[in-house]
């Protein structure tokens, strides 16, 4: 039986990619490891999924402590791979990713690296040139690498869940039994929500509740909700406010309309599902979130505002709403960043299925 390691972990957005991947090699009658932290989500996430999940002490090596867990860290990702003998590995960026990714340039595994973001990682602007291949989300990763290494790098897309591909919007619509004419608008800030976001729905709470065409389904983010609930006192009975949602790929497939942050992939899903969008990035340059949403706004597929212009990019979802024409010329522009089978891409590029 092949087997391949992939390691990842840190955010949704590295592991969720890696388990897309995974099913796709699982289905394959692929043996697959699972190496990450002993700290972070993917120590519980992972196994949830079914995989063999090996965790390594490590946190990034920005103290002392840190550096000497980090060192130990990557003897580990060594032993691993002479014990495991992988067949290829892949690495999904960030820290957690070296010790093995190292181990297996070094033992000369067949190494693979995937970027989910518009910007490469440093992790994977590092160890591109030393791999088999890399691959990337979006064809503007190309910026990032010197002519003579664009041989060592592919464009899949994201890998994404099973079920962004095959997601009905109007059975969605028809599942929330989306009145004639109703507008369904997704706001979310991810998990953990964005305040500047959830403030700019608060200062236009009152329209939202005047309006009976929209249907608000808004994710606050767990640490403001109560806050937020105790602000917002009333609303209309069809909008819907939560936390977060855990069927946020039906609720996006429903949508009109999405406002959002732009992580890797968030903003794959809504290439995927084709929905118009009002991207507000997060501001810090290190998550790489502004190439990814303007990769989208210079598709002409979506409209970018800063994070201090958050009540303004509400404002403007109120008018977007009322242009269905615009919204059309959006959903058509946004079909020139759809790839394919992103994962199944992935594992037909590997090297191991010769013998």
């Amino acid at each position: 039986m092949k087997k391949v390691i992939l390691t990842t972990g840190g955010t949704g957005g590295h592991i969720y990619p890696a388990l897309a991947v995974a099913q796709e090699l699982k289905d394959r009658g692929v043996d697959v490891l699972f190496v990450g932290t002993s700290i972070r989500m993917e120590k519980d996430i992972v196994p949830k999924a079914g995989y063999r999940f090996i965790g390594l002490n490590i946190a990034p090596p920005k103290t002392i402590k840190n550096m000497f867990k980090y060192i130990r860290g990557i003897f580990q990702g060594f032993k691993i791979v002479m014990k495991e003998k992988p067949d290829a590995i892949i690495g999904f960026g960030n820290y957690i990713s070296v010790p093995v990714v190292l181990a297996g340039i070094i033992l000369r595994k067949k190494v693979y690296l995937q970027e989910q973001n518009a910007n490469m990682g440093g992790m994977n602007k590092f160890f591109y040139r030393f791999v088999e291949k890399t691959f990337l989300a979006f064809e503007k990763t190309y910026d990032d690498i010197p002519i003579k290494y664009q041989k060592k790098v592919m464009v899949t897309g994201n890998p994404l869940r099973k079920e962004t591909y095959t997601v009905d919007s109007a059975e969605e619509r028809e599942k929330i039994k989306t009145e004639p004419g109703e507008k369904i608008l997704l706001i979310t800030g991810g998990s953990l929500g964005a305040k500047e976001i959830n403030d700019g729905v608060l200062k236009n709470w009152d329209r939202f509740r005047e309006n009976r065409n929209i249907r608000l389904y808004w994710a606050t983010g767990e640490k403001n909700y109560d806050e937020i609930m105790k602000s917002i006192e009333r609303a209309k009975m069809q909008d819907i406010v939560r936390p977060y949602f855990d069927n946020m790929i039906n609720i996006m497939a429903a949508a009109d309309l999405v406002i959002c942050r732009a992580g890797a992939l968030t903003i794959s899903e809504i290439i995927e599902l084709g929905k118009p969008s009002i991207i507000i990035p997060y501001s810090s340059i290190k998550v790489g979130q502004y190439a990814n949403g303007k990769l989208l706004k210079d598709a002409g597929a979506a409209l970018m505002y800063k994070n201090s212009e958050s009540s303004r990019a509400i404002e403007k979802a109120f008018e977007l709403l009322e242009n269905q024409n615009e919204l059309d010329t959006m959903k058509i522009n946004i079909r020139n960043l759809k790839k394919d089978n992103p994962a199944g891409k992935i594992i037909e590029t590997l090297d191991i299925w010769r013998n």
